[in-house]
């Protein structure tokens, strides 16, 4: 089980999927959502890979206006769901499908806030989303894009007017800003 580190759901236990997904860890958790504070209030928000939700639920806790979840794991989009019922949050959307799949319907869509987690291994994901986002136009002007990480990562940052690198242990955070 995690909780919700703070906002009006704060202490709510969420559930998290058994395998298949490595939640975020609490101090990292708190770490991002202390970076983008300044762009969670009234945001659009999007939780690329989402897992067990927990990342787009704190920012619905903390006063985002809409949270679209991103998973291709069916069990993590029913976890997801019923994490969404167990606060009774409405301002989300599930979708149960491939990453860029979902991109590709939401392309008329501007996020301010994005939670970039794929699976560590797979690199190639990251720029891949990120290209994207860039490309469709999907991100609104001063837009955050939080990646997380472990190892080296090279992205693009030379398309957005701000990069931070934070280091929690062997996880890694990259901060963007369009």
């Amino acid at each position: 089980m995690l909780r919700v580190s703070g906002g009006k759901y704060r202490g709510r236990n969420l559930e998290v999927p058994e395998v298949g997904t490595v939640p975020t860890k609490n101090r990292v958790r708190e770490a991002m959502m202390s970076i983008c504070a300044f762009a969670t209030e009234g945001a659009e928000v999007l939780d690329l890979f989402a897992g067990s939700g927990a990342l787009g639920i704190e920012a619905l806790s903390r006063g985002a206006k809409h949270c679209v979840f991103v998973d291709a794991d069916r069990k993590a989009c029913e976890i997801i769901k019923r994490n969404l019922a167990l606060i009774k949050e409405q301002n989300a959307q599930v979708m149960n499908m491939p990453a860029r799949e979902a991109l590709e319907r939401m392309k008329e869509k501007k996020f301010d806030l994005v939670f970039l987690d794929p699976p560590y291994a797979k690199k190639e994901l990251y720029e891949e989303s990120i290209s994207f986002l860039l490309e469709n136009e999907m991100l609104a002007d001063g837009a955050v894009v939080l990646v997380e990480h472990e190892g080296e990562l090279q992205i693009d940052d030379s398309r957005f007017s701000f990069r931070r690198d934070y280091t929690y242990g062997m996880t890694k955070l990259i901060q963007l800003r369009k």
